[in-house]
């Protein structure tokens, strides 16, 4: 038996995946080079905006094709999964298995029922010790970068967002744990980690997250410490510190903001104000200038006026993040947000999600020109020339990097080379091995 799963959303998503996969290779399935080689089909979905949800179904009805052609299993998992239940067998009756996100370990139990030709299979139960999955079971991709669950759930209650639901409350692994598991990918051969959760710096698997970063960093060999995602009421002057001091704590931070203006902040219950969230980066005082910084911005949420809007351009000004991901808000059902009065016309929500954009984009290009000239370590994450000759890195501060080198060169998969920044764009820098 041969799978193929298809994977949307967030790192937590693809490290999901590495597990499913680790599941299904321990029961004898081999990856399938594509859907018309797979026997099972596994879409390991996001529900956290709706275009990702569109994407799933937009596949699902693909599927539902190929079923028509020869026998074929179809199991949706994921947030969307955990999210409609048994609804998603109302509106994709050629779904074969649904599978929440704390039932991961049961993956193999649901596709051998699946096979047995029982129909409509589902688990979306909770499994509060599900972030507990053995680490020695996790089939990984092949990356410059492993990925290492810290914590899994949200104790935060923002109003528009589903991972409470989906995801259910902070359950946190014991460091211990962690930092064994990292020793691990380290005889492996990984040089890089990064540690995941819905709210890492809530973590308190014995030891604060600060603290957790000390005590990875101890372990020989790794090179650099990454994470993903914080939420500013968890980031404290004692993750700060670490953030600047440490020399295995990659300079970068994810610092989701989310809106410029106090009053949308208080709509979306996001528990701080905007001068609450300035004060938090003045933790990492001097230190800023070397961090390279990114945000999430919220566009067009329900009440958002022009004035609203401006703030957050103001803000944008004020801090000069390095890059931010930004978005129209996107109803989730069953969210509190859904609730509130949304009339600002869509082409207004997309006009200002334009000026925001086009406005980063500015800031990023000034951010990475300010990088010309300088010779920076960067990671190799391509096996070898891409298309135009040039090899695929990452700096620490989480720039992409087009790296040319002499033909016939080839760059350590994986590994640190040095490099000299010769020219940048808004999306990469360009460099030459230094």
């Amino acid at each position: 038996m041969k799978y193929l799963i298809q994977t949307w959303g967030c790192q937590m998503n693809d490290h999901d995946s590495e597990k499913l996969a680790g599941l299904l290779a321990r029961e004898g399935f081999t990856a399938a080079a594509g859907v018309e080689d797979a026997d099972v089909v596994i879409l390991n979905t996001c529900s956290i905006r709706e275009k990702a949800v569109n994407k799933v179904y937009t596949e699902l009805g693909r599927l539902r094709e190929e079923k028509k052609r020869r026998p074929l299993l179809v199991g949706v998992t994921g947030c969307l999964a955990q999210q409609e239940k048994d609804g998603l067998f109302r509106r994709a009756p050629q779904i074969d298995f649904v599978m929440g996100t704390m039932a991961i370990q049961k993956l193999p139990r649901l596709v051998e029922e699946a096979r047995a030709g029982r129909t409509r299979v589902i688990d979306t139960g909770d499994y509060p010790d599900n972030h507990l999955f053995p680490p020695e079971t996790t089939l990984r991709h092949s990356t410059a970068k492993a990925l290492v669950t810290i914590i899994e759930g949200c104790n935060h209650a923002c109003t528009y967002c589903i991972v409470p639901t989906t995801r259910g409350p902070e359950r946190h692994r014991p460091w211990k744990d962690i930092v064994g598991e990292v020793e691990d990918l380290v005889a492996m051969g990984y040089r890089e980690v990064e540690l995941l959760g819905q709210n890492v710096n809530s973590y308190m698997g014995g030891c604060t997250f600060a603290q957790l970063l000390d005590r990875v960093s101890e372990v020989d060999g790794l090179e650099w410490i990454r994470f993903t995602t914080s939420h500013p009421m968890n980031f404290t002057a004692e993750l700060a510190r670490t953030l600047v001091s440490n020399p295995k704590v990659a300079p970068f931070l994810h610092l989701p903001v989310q809106s410029g203006s106090d009053a949308v902040l208080r709509r979306m219950r996001r528990e701080y104000t905007v001068e609450q969230y300035l004060e938090r980066l003045g933790y990492l005082g001097e230190g800023r200038d070397r961090i390279n910084l990114s945000t999430d911005f919220i566009v067009g949420f329900p009440g958002e006026t022009e004035e609203d809007f401006e703030g957050t351009l103001a803000l944008l000004e004020k801090v000069r993040y390095d890059t931010s991901f930004s978005f129209i808000y996107s109803p989730r059902p069953g969210t509190p947000a859904t609730r509130l009065e949304d009339d600002l016309p869509l082409a207004e929500k997309s006009r200002r999600l334009s000026r925001l954009q086009a406005r980063q984009t500015e800031l990023t290009l000034e951010s990475n020109r300010r990088m010309v000239g300088r010779t920076v370590r960067a990671r190799v994450e391509s096996r070898g020339a891409l298309d135009g000759g040039h090899w695929l890195a990452r700096t620490g501060e989480w720039k992409n990097v087009h790296v040319a080198a002499a033909e016939g060169l080839r760059l350590p998969f994986g590994e640190l080379v040095d490099v000299r920044v010769t020219g940048a764009g808004p999306h990469f820098l360009r460099a030459e091995i230094a």
